[in-house]
């Protein structure tokens, strides 16, 4: 696939055709579990939404009273986000190079990662997400990690993994190339028809590129409500400037699944 497959990808027909598939239903009930485990309270954080879409995230953020900058590399997704919250700030821009924060949060929700040419164009994106947090900061990422992949489409040691779906109108077929660590998806409905490429990071890769970028530490969880990593879930990512700025589990005096310290 071309490195610029993403700008054909995510046009005017990406927002319909997720929506068909449901991908859009647990927005609300993601975003309460959010604001209430790991965003800062007060609701009056500066909050950058990285690979924002069409303001999904960001748009019910400012609602909430955050103050949320939302960038896209899609002027096709900006141009509808600004429509849908004209009261949010959007900006088209490439996530290797954010606007200058500081910034109390990064998000980068809903796989929004693995998605540039190369693994250092991933490595540059979040050393940039790490340079515009302010001190005590962190990023939170939401995404299908390896072991999820794997967990999902793998049945043995084979090297290619192919699966074939249809729901609601959308055909999914997908080819998950285990040695090149990339999942390869084509959605298709009536009069669209894209395919996308995702370079698939294990947790442990995770930790080690976050902690390379220059975050302090890292914790994964399984969900928004900080319950246990579980490999048929997406999994939850924090990681802060500073070691004291990663959430805590409910009822838990520390963070719940903490596995790497910084290394020296």
């Amino acid at each position: 696939m071309p490195d610029e497959w993403a700008r054909a990808f995510f046009d005017e027909g990406f927002e319909e055709t997720f929506r068909l598939r449901g991908a859009y239903s647990s927005t609300q009930d993601d975003l309460d579990a959010l604001c209430s485990t790991a965003m800062p309270q007060g609701h009056e954080g500066r909050v950058l939404d990285v690979a924002c879409g069409f303001g999904r995230h960001s748009g019910p953020l400012t609602e909430r009273g955050y103050r949320v900058v939302g960038i896209d590399a899609s002027p096709e997704q900006i141009a509808r986000a600004r429509q849908l919250y004209p009261q949010t700030r959007f900006v088209v821009a490439d996530m290797r190079q954010p606007p200058p924060g500081p910034y109390d949060v990064v998000l980068n929700l809903w796989t929004s990662f693995g998605l540039l040419p190369t693994r250092a164009d991933d490595l540059a994106a979040l050393t940039a997400w790490r340079k515009v947090l302010a001190s005590g900061g962190i990023l939170i990422m939401d995404l299908t990690t390896r072991e999820r992949a794997e967990h999902l489409n793998r049945t043995g040691r084979e090297q290619i993994s192919t699966k074939r779906v249809t729901h609601q109108g959308v055909t999914t077929e997908a080819r998950y190339d285990w040695a090149e660590g990339v999942s390869y998806v084509r959605y298709s409905r009536n009069g669209w028809s894209r395919t996308s490429r995702t370079r698939l990071y294990s947790r442990l890769d995770l930790e080690l590129a976050l902690h390379e970028a220059g975050f302090a530490a890292v914790s994964l969880w399984g969900d928004f409500q900080l319950g246990p990593v579980d490999p048929a879930k997406r999994t939850v990512v924090i990681a802060g400037t500073e070691a004291s700025a990663l959430p805590s589990a409910p009822h838990q005096a520390g963070p719940g699944v903490s596995t790497l310290g910084r290394p020296e």
